[in-house]
């Protein structure tokens, strides 16, 4: 399953959420607020191992607009998402 968070950790619980339903094969999104967290210290330790075992994407667009640079996972564009979605099925958002 493709699970995607869009808000900012330090103001909602969606990522922490997110983190706990995820199962061994499920992957994660981190698109508009939501890629705060690849770009914090804090948040990179929690996601290092998802990035690690190549199950975290970074919308890059969404970095570049908030000016962030990325810590952790793989970053996707537009079009990333979508071969997401078609490899994965329809997302789990949070």
């Amino acid at each position: 399953m493709l699970h995607t968070v869009k808000q900012s950790p330090f103001s909602h619980q969606a990522l922490t959420q997110a983190l706990a339903q995820m199962q061994p094969n499920d992957r994660l999104l981190l698109w508009q607020d939501g890629v705060i967290a690849a770009s914090t210290a804090k948040w990179q330790l929690l996601l290092q191992s998802l990035a690690d075992d190549g199950r975290l994407y970074v919308m890059q667009e969404d970095l570049q607009a908030r000016g962030l640079t990325r810590l952790c996972g793989e970053p996707v564009c537009m079009a990333g998402w979508v071969k997401l979605v078609v490899k994965w099925g329809s997302p789990q958002a949070w």
